[in-house]
């Protein structure tokens, strides 16, 4: 499919017109780039866009309507018609003014079926009035609106994604799509700007159509095609496509776009973001406003002096969880946050205040300070309510911080500069420390501050780091970042040398680039004073060696580093910026010269189990004119996530780049370059309105987003389901979050396709990331049938799943690179023949994109029957059946069979078994029931009535015998007799024991029986009865 996209943000085009929100709000959030393979999206919130039938609730035209802050769309069956409702931030006589602007298709089909389709769980009720049967209840929400054939083999579909109301034009393999063309009514004027972006201006702002973009759907993915808006007479608009495939289908897919203020009416400036595991976005920055936006129960709510610090916290959608100043009589800046595991708010930056608000119980340094600029580092509790602790950091000179970061063990991590000779406190150094001595006129230092301990303790170490050659050489501090073993890694800006032999040299080890100003790494350190950017990774706390590493990094012009990140794998990488024209690029890299007068920069370096560092990953970022990083943040997949101002007009000059608002006069970019070299996923964006903007801060979350802040002076800077829709102030902090382009694709393939009952179907869903963008927070949801099956497993490669709750079983999936696959396989088995259902959502956390599928099979089934009815046989014979096995009406799997209800002495065997039914005709198997022959009871002395017979006539004669002869003679006769006759006895006794004792084998008795023949297949069982007579 060929999808051509054009990214719509609306805004105004000066100073004296709404905000994008104010002209056309969006219930879902996004700042959008044009459609391109490196399009970015922008969200601040993600509300579902959905599509209400008409049911009475409007005028009977209308066919759906959505709403968004600051809009309402209605859907006739042959025009949008978007009324665009002015900003409350205006003139009295604005107020309350609203645009309409009616697009139509010009030369459509004038009445085209108009459907909704994927019903969301939502609805509307619309209870107005005292009458009852005027009201509409339970009203429908839709995720889609289709209009069919509104051209010849072009429909029409309306939705909302990923923030934005979006619509396709499905042109049909071989139909013509030249013949879509867009009118505007009421439109004042359509114009093209120069990144193809079409204008339509209203009295209300303008409405912005980013450059479409095209693309076709193939087997091996999405293929762009080339596309472009073309004005025609009339306020009409049509597409001009490049070649195609024109046997699949082209979708032409212009997407409405519509970030947010924060600050009063003084001046905010410098704002920095950190980002939590629960997607809660924090911003602290600089406000002289009086009436800079907090809340109740803040720790401070007041400006106490020239110049406070400001912390704010937004939840996932958007709320303002707590808002507080921070800082005393002074003017105090912030230059960094960070957020723990427990969600603890860490600050550090600068003050002049002799009253900034410390934890006079626990702080290291509770102060006053000496007169000058010095450091803090606070930390507040999860609702900004309290200081757990909070301390200057000075010594005896001037100290600045440059950055920040946290771990979760309660530890604060800091950087800057410092000319403070004295470390009697334990700042700038402590005892054992790298460094305890000040050997330049300014050195950088590095502190780690445990908040959970009280005064000194809780300075856990603290060093300078530096060189004294040149004696009073530059030493600009930059960022800090950890990894997950507690090392420490800082960059900066310096020309303190390190020349063989030198006693104050700047500390270098295990470098890439050991020689300032020296990217060809000659063997002779060249005799040059330019600052080049460094990069230096310290072990803290440790009785072994503390430096790990320490390399420049530069040209032979200026260089700086000025924001740094760490990934898990412990690579660091680095943004600033430079003026060299040899900066050391490494292939693959996204910009391979200087496009111009001072570029931004990105470097990766290795993280070696020994040796010197190497630089893995270097490149150019930036234009014709000024431009330089501020901040960097690292993804999972090594995409360096950077923020920066820039005031060229083609920035960045290899890359494509989305324009945020209408920019001009100087804008904040932000950008994707991908370390690897392989240049997926990457991306450039420029974030303003026509004054001077700046992107000062950077986070990345668990999601894939890219959390953005800095500071404006445009009146017109893009907003986005804003917090605060309009300035408040000359210069005013943003926050703004550019997410991944999504576009997951999700198929779908059972294992059996019909199946029968009883046997289990493996449904294999295959989800695809079809962008371009790394994209986090996926997540499959499966909807399990109500009734007639039951649920075996689900496993998900990769990912985890969950057990199976009110009919839904959801798997995290986590991450998919650009292009990458992860499958889910669901095991269902059906219980009843008919229909096995399954489907499933593919889900993006944060964000209100989806993609559902699903499929159904054909459930079949079997039966059992059994000829004849009954059979009769004599014990010892056996008795022959036919079973067929039928199938209902196919059954393509094995069936079991076996017998029941024998009698004693009987055995069956099945002719065969397990049955097969093929082609659709039944089966048959003989069963052969046996029986046994009951036996004839026998004895084991069969003549033993003899032996008693013959017996008995000579006991008598003995009897006769005692009368005869002497006495001598008689006793001997008796004796003899008695003899006799105790064995006879024991004959007597024995035949007894052993007559009629009956054999082992009792055969089969005579009887009755019901002989049930079962076929199981899987868990099904069915059966049939017959009957044996035994006699």
């Amino acid at each position: 499919m060929v999808a051509l996209r054009a990214v719509s943000p609306i805004g105004p085009a000066g100073a004296n017109q709404p905000s994008i929100a104010e002209s056309l709000g969006q219930q879902n959030s996004g700042v959008q780039p044009s459609a391109n393979p490196h399009k970015a999206g922008a969200v601040f919130a993600s509300v579902p866009l959905s599509f209400e039938p008409n049911q009475g609730q409007t005028h009977g035209r209308v066919k759906f309507l959505a709403r968004g802050q600051g809009y309402t769309l209605f859907l006739t069956g042959t025009e949008a018609v978007l009324k665009l409702q002015a900003s409350g931030v205006k003139s009295r006589e604005s107020a309350g003014r609203a645009s309409v602007v009616r697009m139509r298709l010009a030369g459509a089909k004038s009445s085209p079926s108009v459907t909704g389709a994927d019903r969301m769980a939502s609805v509307s009720n619309y209870l107005i009035g005292n009458n009852p049967s005027k009201w509409q209840s339970s009203v429908p929400h839709f995720a889609r609106v289709r209009y069919e054939q509104v051209y010849p083999g072009v429909d029409l579909v309306y939705y909302g994604k990923q923030g934005q109301l979006e619509y396709d034009f499905e042109v049909e393999p071989r139909a013509d799509p030249r013949v879509v063309q867009l009118q505007f009514d009421r439109a004042q004027k359509l114009s093209v700007g120069r990144r193809g972006d079409l204008v339509v201006r209203t009295n209300s702002g303008d409405l912005r159509f980013q450059a479409p973009d095209v693309y076709q759907q193939t087997a091996e993915g999405r293929r762009s095609v080339a596309g472009r808006f073309v004005l025609r007479a009339g306020n009409r608009v049509s597409f001009q496509i490049g070649d195609y495939d024109r046997s699949r289908t082209l979708v032409i897919d212009p997407v409405l776009s519509y970030s947010s203020y924060l600050g009063g009416s003084g001046n905010e400036s410098g704002a920095t973001v950190a980002v939590d595991a629960a997607l809660n976005t924090y911003v602290s920055g600089a406000t002289t406003s009086t009436d800079f936006p907090t809340t109740a129960g803040a720790r401070q709510r007041t400006n106490a002096g020239v110049q406070n610090v400001f912390v704010s916290k937004f939840d996932s959608n958007n709320v303002l969880v707590f808002s507080t100043y921070l800082g005393g009589n002074g003017t105090d800046s912030s230059v960094g946050i960070a957020v723990d595991s427990s969600f603890d708010v860490f600050v550090a930056g600068n003050t002049t205040s002799t009253n900034f608000p410390t934890s006079t119980s626990t702080a290291f340094q509770a102060g006053p300070p000496p007169s000058g600029n010095h450091v803090f580092v606070s930390r507040l509790s999860p609702d900004g309510a309290s200081l757990p602790y909070s301390t200057y950091l000075f010594g005896s000179g001037i100290d600045t911080a440059s950055g920040v970061a946290a771990d979760n063990a309660g530890n604060a991590f800091v950087t800057g500069t410092t000319t403070s000779a004295s470390v009697t406190a334990g700042f700038p150094a402590t005892a054992g420390a790298f460094q305890t001595t000040l050997l330049g006129t300014t050195q950088f230092f590095v502190s780690k501050v445990n908040t959970n301990a009280s005064g000194a303790a809780s300075m856990a170490y603290s060093t300078y780091f530096g060189g004294g050659n040149p004696l009073n050489g530059t030493a600009t501090g930059g960022g800090i970042a950890l990894d997950n073993s507690g090392n420490v890694y800082f960059t900066g800006a310096t020309n303190f040398l390190n020349i063989s032999g030198g006693a104050a040299n700047f500390p270098i080890l295990n470098a890439a680039h050991a020689c300032l100003n020296d990217p060809s790494n000659s063997t002779t350190c060249p005799s040059l004073s330019f600052t080049d950017a460094f990069v230096a990774k310290i072990r803290p706390n440790t009785s072994g060696a503390q430096l790990l590493y320490s390399t420049y990094i530069g040209g032979t012009a200026d260089d700086a580093g000025t924001g740094i990140a760490v990934d898990a794998g412990g690579n660091a990488y680095i943004t600033g910026s430079t003026s060299s024209t040899d900066w050391p690029f490494t292939t693959g890299a996204a910009q391979t010269a200087n496009a111009g007068g001072q570029d931004a920069i990105v470097a990766k370096l290795n993280n070696p189990a020994s040796g010197a560092v190497s630089v893995t990953y270097s490149s150019y970022l930036g234009g014709s004119q000024n431009d330089v990083g501020n901040a960097i943040a690292v993804d999972s997949t090594q995409g360096a996530r950077i923020v920066g101002t820039t005031l060229s007009p083609s920035f960045p000059a290899p890359l494509t780049v989305a324009n945020f608002g209408p920019t001009g006069g100087g804008d904040a970019f932000v950008a994707r370059i991908d370390t690897t070299g392989s240049g997926n996923g990457q991306y450039a964006a420029l974030l303003g309105g026509t004054g001077p903007d700046h992107g000062t801060g950077v986070a990345v979350d668990s999601n894939g987003v890219t959390n953005v802040a800095g500071d404006t002076a445009s009146g017109n800077f893009p907003v986005v389901t804003p917090f605060q829709a309009g300035p408040s102030g000359l210069s005013d902090a943003f926050v703004a979050k550019v997410g991944p382009t999504l576009n997951l694709t999700m198929t779908v393939a059972p294992s059996a396709n019909p199946t029968g009952i009883g046997n289990p179907v493996t449904f294999t869903y295959t989800i695809t990331n079809a962008s371009t963008d790394t994209t986090g927070g996926i997540f499959f949801n499966d909807t399990l049938p109500a009734a007639g099956a039951t649920f075996g497993s689900i496993n998900a490669s990769p990912g985890t799943c969950a057990a199976p709750a009110s009919g839904q079983v959801l798997c995290s999936i986590g991450t998919l690179t650009a292009g990458g696959k992860a499958t889910v396989s669901v095991v269902m088995t059906p219980t009843t023949p008919g229909t096995l259902s399954n489907s499933a959502q593919a889900l993006v956390s944060g964000s209100s994109f989806s993609v559902a599928n699903g499929t159904s099979v054909p459930v079949t089934d079997f039966a059992v029957a059994v000829t004849p009815s009954t059979q009769t046989v004599q014990a010892g014979n056996s008795a022959s059946y036919q079973v067929q096995v039928s199938p209902v009406p196919t059954f393509g799997n094995s069936i079991a069979l076996t017998s029941s209800g024998l009698p004693a002495g009987a055995g069956f065997t099945f002719s065969t078994t397990p049955v097969t039914i093929a082609n659709n005709s039944p089966a048959s198997s003989t069963l052969t029931i046996t029986t046994t022959a009951r036996p004839v009871t026998t004895s084991l002395w069969p003549g033993s009535r003899v032996w008693y017979a013959a017996f008995l006539p000579v006991s008598g004669l003995a009897f006769l015998g005692l009368g005869v002869g002497t006495r001598r003679k008689r006793l001997m006769t008796a004796l003899l007799l008695c003899v006799g006759l105790g064995g006879v006895f024991f004959m007597v006794a024995c035949g007894s024991s052993n007559k009629a004792t009956p054999t082992v084998n009792q055969g089969t008795p005579a009887g009755t029986y019901t002989i049930t023949v079962t076929g199981t297949s899987g868990s099904a069982s069915h059966g049939a009865t017959t009957v044996l007579v035994v006699q």
